[in-house]
């Protein structure tokens, strides 16, 4: 029997573990649109909130990755802010305010609560990066409030004493929205704007052990500021941001064991700049922020990126080769896949990506053989990722002529 998929296009590389990363698109953020607000993720959840809206703002909301959907929780403790920096530690998550202010702020999600702690003895800043390592969290870089002068110090919380202690400071050029993470016992930092050069690309890692800086490989993208990160499965992730003053989409992945960078799939919510990002687990999240380009103003759409997955083959489903076939491709209107009768017995999905790395399509699959049809799709280069038993097997491009 054949199933006609009108709008689906599947094609195989059966012998491939490489799978593409992409994008999927998630419940808007539950305030309203903004942009240079702040974000961490606690456990299972992620939390975002304050920013520009009409005006600073302190409302906080968590965000529920397994039931996609945002609640509203006590607002933030201090007055609004905007451009601040946030990291979380353990169970708990910490703001210090911007453009003004060294007051210093924890959160308890289990309560609900803010708690006003030791405050900032450094400079009060905005647009500064923050991470954090273990137990201690750090600040690092930012400006002066009203952007008067760019700061290139490192500052070291320790939550279990309540106490802070200024580090090493970064040796490359004073800067502000810049960006950064942490991996490890290292943190990273790059990018942003300086007063003297600009725009920049550079990149730096900073010891925990020893409280020394390194120059890393450089960010591969333009230079560029306000861009937005986070980290998970021990690697690094860059991207949007303004670059010569126009925003930008395009993302990058770094390893820190080859300190080496590799680009991946676009922002699926397109230019972007000022956003907001934390990770959960193997997934990354990035929304709110402001589209420059034309037409765009604050946003709220909310983005999870899913990346590379090279640790699942077709091989551990006890499928085979043999088991597909796919005639023609690159084909103009109509293709046909065959698939073994046995992989029936498994559950089948494929899902179609555009040349941006954004999911546009999934479909389960519960016929042996299926004729797809080109319909309105247009001409060019797809990704078809294959999911057996909900996990990836599979991934090839397919190329659809005019």
């Amino acid at each position: 029997m054949k199933k006609i998929y009108n709008l689906l296009l599947i094609c195989l590389f059966l012998n491939t573990t490489s799978h593409a990363d992409y994008w999927v698109q998630k419940t808007d953020f539950g305030g309203a649109a903004r942009a240079d607000g702040t974000g961490f993720s606690i456990g299972t959840k992620g939390y975002m909130g304050t920013g520009y809206v009409a005006g600073y703002t302190t409302d906080w909301w968590e965000y529920d990755q397994s039931t996609n959907a945002w609640t509203q929780k006590a607002n933030y403790g201090g007055s609004g802010i905007v451009e601040s920096s946030a990291f979380n530690i353990g169970t708990k998550g910490y703001i210090l305010p911007a453009p003004t202010g060294t007051d210093f702020w924890q959160f308890d999600p289990i309560t609900n609560i803010w708690t006003q702690m030791a405050a900032f003895p450094g400079p009060e800043r905005q647009a500064g990066v923050a991470f954090s390592i273990d137990t201690h969290g750090y600040i690092c870089t930012g400006a002066l409030p009203s952007l008067a002068a760019s700061m290139n110090d490192l500052w070291e919380y320790d939550s279990a004493n309540n106490t802070w202690l200024q580090m090493a400071d970064l040796p490359g050029p004073a800067r502000h929205y810049a960006t950064g993470f942490s991996i490890g016992t290292k943190g990273y930092v790059g990018t942003g704007t300086s007063g003297a050069t600009g725009n920049l690309n550079d990149f730096w890692a900073w010891n925990k052990l020893n409280n020394t800086w390194s120059q890393m490989a450089n960010f591969p993208g333009a230079p560029r500021n306000e861009a937005s990160s986070f980290a998970m499965n021990g690697f690094g992730y860059i991207g949007l941001g303004y670059v010569s003053g126009s925003p930008s989409s395009d993302f990058y992945q770094y390893n820190p064991t080859n300190n080496t960078w590799t680009q991946k799939a676009n922002f699926g919510g397109g230019i972007r700049v000022e956003a907001s990002s934390f990770s959960i687990g193997n997934l990354g999240y990035i929304g709110t922020g402001y589209n420059a380009g034309a037409g765009g103003g604050f946003t709220q759409d909310f983005w999870e990126y899913h990346p590379e997955d090279s640790t699942t083959s077709i091989q551990e489903n006890g499928l085979t080769a043999a088991s597909f076939n796919l005639s023609p491709n690159p084909f103009s209107t109509e293709t046909v896949l065959s698939i073994d009768q046995n992989l029936l017995n498994h559950e089948v999905k494929f899902q179609l990506f555009d040349t941006n790395g954004k999911l546009v399509l999934t479909t389960p699959v519960q016929e042996s053989t299926v004729r797809i049809q080109r319909n309105s799709l247009s001409g060019g280069t797809y990704m078809i990722k294959l999911l057996v038993d909900g996990k990836p097997a599979a991934v090839k491009k397919l190329q659809i002529t005019e």
